[in-house]
């Protein structure tokens, strides 16, 4: 059964066998050793060949420094711009040189060179200003940068005593000017005050508006009174016309006496009138005058009534005529005094402006002599201020180029260089040489009969190691088929039982020699799991479509794992459905593409690939690596987001 195609084996051993020069003395080899010597040699010598550039730095703050108790203010980026460009300028830079030279460090440099030499670059968000300068001698480089720094704060100083000068004579003469218009707006108010009577720099104090308010407030007072007196004078005709009985205070008391003596001569008639009639009471001697009484004082009530109401009402009349006069005569004297208020507020609001004209200026003279104390006393908050914060010292390292990386650069390009060299060689070279009939080890590539077809397939039962070399040869030749879901069901249903069960297996993640070796204890029906043991044990999940395919045979596989021809059974029985499905290209629908077609599946739901072996078992890592052209661009998924089922499985009963 273990036999080998005699071409195939003949053509493996006389390749093996025949000699070849060792690899160091090939012409790919030597090729490459003549580009990346020559090419490292030539890089390395520039690489090393170029002079060192050192870097020196100092910075400078150019604004007063902030208190410690107190926040740091915005940084006043203009500024830093300003003395950027003056630290760049022409004149400083010939200071500069002039210094240089005075200190025999010039270096025979001129101001071009220096220009070119420093650089001034702002720190971003601060007031900090680095100043730099590069060259291939790290030891002139801090005498040239402190040098431009001394010079820098020099002329700093010289401005600052200039501009300071200049301002104290012109705060001088501002000072000056201010304290002649102050005096002569000061004698301008007082004269003023004179010539109109203005006594108080109160408004209302003043004697013409003091007058009109006094006059304002009587007339108001008088018009309540003129009010009060019309108001009395009409309640009055009111309760008359209705009535009542409106008498003087004076005259209340005895009417009031009369009115209860005729209230009780009443209510003594009445009594009577309830005992004896109206005959018997004017026939009696005591009784006959109550009548009598009770008619006059009726009469005499309503007489002093009348009285009275004409007596109140004359009163009401006189109180109001004389208070509407009152209004009249304050009202006139109101109008007379209006136009000597008029004339004398225009001549205050005037007062005013001129007392607010002399505020102002003497306020002003004041801030001025406060400017003229400050310049004088040598504060100068007005300039913003320039501090070291550090000076330039030497430095050790160059800044660039970098020896050691382009060195490496250098090397690796050589490298790809000698390799794209071998690469053009062999392609400018290369010969088409004659394919060789490929010879299948798994499959025939033509069934030209059944038994041959058998023959074919029966190589899969060689042993392990033979069954490594033969897929060893033959994978580098052959590009993996995938089959389709449709195509899978297809095959699935042109299968006998024992096809159905083989394809379902390897269709849920086993592989043929799991498949060949799966015993009945490893099936549970019950969990639908199938226990795999081995290199790789896990738990593989059993599908409706499969759980019935195993109740047919009794709860387990429709072979027998211990039969020596097992594997050629199982080859003939995927021969079989292979050829009956119909399919184009049955030759080429082995285990091993059915396997694949489930693991391309997996792969291209983004299963991690590192997660593949928990369900197909022990895979290479090239063969691993290889199905990495399936996966999608995104974020590899868990076996617990994706759908382990291959869609042939579903519904196929």
């Amino acid at each position: 059964m273990n036999r080998v195609d005699p071409h195939f084996s003949g053509s493996f051993y006389s390749s093996a066998g025949t000699d070849e020069k060792p690899w160091y003395r090939s012409r790919r080899f030597s090729i490459f050793a003549i580009v990346f010597l020559m090419s490292a040699t030539v890089s390395l010598v520039y690489n090393y060949s170029r002079p060192a550039v050192y870097r020196s730095s100092a910075t400078l703050l150019t604004s007063a420094m902030t208190a410690i108790d107190r926040e740091s203010g915005d940084p006043d980026i203009q500024h830093v711009a300003i003395q950027r460009q003056f630290l760049l300028g022409h004149e400083l830079i010939a200071d500069t040189l002039a210094r240089l030279k005075a200190s025999a460090a010039d270096k025979s440099l001129t101001t071009s060179d220096i220009q070119n030499l420093l650089h001034v670059e702002p720190v971003a968000d601060t007031n900090l200003v680095e100043i730099q300068a590069e060259d291939s001698d790290p030891k002139f480089l801090p005498v040239l940068i402190n040098t431009w720094i001394d010079a820098y704060l020099d002329a700093r100083t010289k401005e600052v005593k200039l501009r300071t000068s200049d301002t104290t004579r012109i705060v001088e003469d501002e000072l000056k000017g201010l304290a002649n218009k102050v005096d002569f707006a000061r004698t301008e108010l007082e004269t003023f005050r004179k010539n109109h009577d203005i006594s108080s720099i109160g408004r209302e104090e003043n004697e013409a508006l003091a007058r009109l308010k006094g006059l304002t407030d009587s007339l108001n007072k008088a018009s309540e009174e003129e009010v009060k007196a019309r108001s009395n004078a009409a309640a009055i005709k009111s309760a008359i016309s209705r009535g009542k009985a409106v008498v003087p205070n004076e005259e209340k008391g005895s009417l009031l006496g009369l009115e209860l003596r005729l209230r009780d001569l009443r209510d003594k008639l009445m009594e009577l009138d309830k005992k004896f009639t109206r005959e018997y009471i004017n026939l009696h001697p005591e009784f006959k005058s109550i009548p009598e009484q009770i008619n006059e004082l009726e009469t005499v009530i309503k007489g002093k009534q009348q009285e009275g109401s004409n007596v109140v009402l004359a009163d009401a009349e006189v109180t109001y005529a004389a208070a509407q006069q009152t209004v009249r005569e304050i009202r006139g004297q109101l109008d007379e005094h209006k136009h000597q208020a008029a004339a004398f507020t225009t001549k205050f609001a005037k007062h005013d402006a001129l007392k607010t004209d002399l505020e102002g200026l003497e306020a002003l003279y004041r801030e001025t002599q406060e400017r003229l104390v400050q310049v004088s006393a040598g504060h100068k908050e007005k300039y913003p201020q320039v501090a070291v914060i550090s000076r330039a010292f030497e430095s050790r390292d160059p800044v660039r180029p970098d020896y050691s990386r382009d060195a490496l650069i250098a090397i690796a390009g050589s490298l790809l260089l000698g390799l794209f060299s071998v690469w053009i060689f062999e392609y400018l070279t290369h010969k088409k040489e004659e394919q060789q009939p490929h010879v299948a080890v798994l499959g025939v590539h033509n069934y030209p009969s059944a038994g041959a077809e058998l023959v074919n397939y029966s190589q899969t039962a060689l042993g392990p190691s033979d069954h490594k070399a033969n897929n060893a040869l033959a994978s580098p030749s052959r590009t993996e088929r995938e089959l389709s879901s449709h195509q899978l069901r297809i095959l699935l249903s042109a299968s006998n039982l024992q096809g159905e069960q083989l394809i379902s297996l390897l269709l849920s993640g086993l592989s043929m020699d799991e498949v060949a070796s799966l015993r009945p204890d490893q099936i549970d029906l019950r969990m639908a799991t199938i226990t795999i043991t081995g290199k790789t044990p896990r738990a593989v999940p059993i599908s409706s479509s499969l759980k019935s395919l195993f109740e047919q045979s009794g709860g387990h596989p429709a072979w027998n794992p211990d039969d020596p021809g097992l594997r050629i059974e199982l080859s003939a029985a995927l021969v079989c459905a292979a050829v009956d499905s119909g399919l184009p290209d049955p030759q080429g629908i082995t285990a091993q593409t059915i396997r694949h077609s489930y693991i391309a599946y997996l792969v291209r739901q983004g299963l991690r690939l590192s997660d593949l072996e928990q369900i197909t078992g022990s895979l290479e890592p090239s063969v691993i690596s290889s199905y990495s052209i399936y996966s999608p661009p995104q974020q590899g998924r868990h076996i617990y987001e994706i759908e382990l089922l291959h869609p042939a499985l579903i519904n196929n009963t």
